[in-house]
């Protein structure tokens, strides 16, 4: 059964971006963008490339499996990768969006908003209950972007990852409600 949603426009919030599928040349940039971005900015150790790459192999090897999702933003102006959303199915009911990344250029411009939109807009399509995706609450950025978006989160207590002291916020959306009558 495919549940059936009131679609949100799929044109990007800035003529500058356009999204468009993943496809396997774009992980060599998915890694270097995300291991770049939590190493230099957010002071993550080499913990974190292991992560990053594990979760790539897990995503590409179930890329073809029902439900997934996985889309690039690319910058129009120059064809080169600026941002990325990977969905894929947690449980038949549940899917779980991993390595959500924004080029720090482009964001504060409705550009990551665009890009859950759509993934939500193809949960619903795909019959998902509901979506997870998990954070740290010192991304604050992120964590306003899922409540704004109607995710409820559960805090963790602190702890260790990555090097850094940190408290993970496990957010999910649930979709039921968004179905049409």
């Amino acid at each position: 059964m495919t549940n059936r949603v009131k679609s949100r426009s799929s044109a990007a919030p800035s003529a500058s971006v356009t999204l468009r599928e993943f496809r396997t040349a774009d992980r060599e940039w998915v890694a270097a963008a995300n291991i770049r971005h939590y190493t230099e900015v957010e002071g993550f150790d080499a913990s974190f490339s292991r992560a990053v790459g594990s979760a790539l192999d897990m995503l590409v090897a179930g890329r073809n499996e029902e439900g997934g999702k996985f889309l690039i933003a690319e910058r129009k102006d120059v064809s080169t990768p600026a941002g990325c959303i990977f969905f894929s199915a947690e449980t038949p009911e549940t899917g779980r969006i991993r390595l959500f990344y924004l080029d720090e250029a482009l964001r504060g411009r409705g550009i990551g908003k665009h890009m859950l939109d759509q993934i939500r807009d193809h949960a619903c399509r795909h019959a998902f209950k509901s979506i997870r995706v998990s954070t740290f609450d010192r991304h604050e950025a992120a964590c306003h972007l899922y409540r704004v978006a109607g995710f409820r989160g559960i805090e963790h207590d602190s702890a260790v990852a990555f090097g850094q002291r940190l408290r993970q916020i496990d957010f999910e959306l649930d979709l039921t409600g968004q179905e049409d009558a």
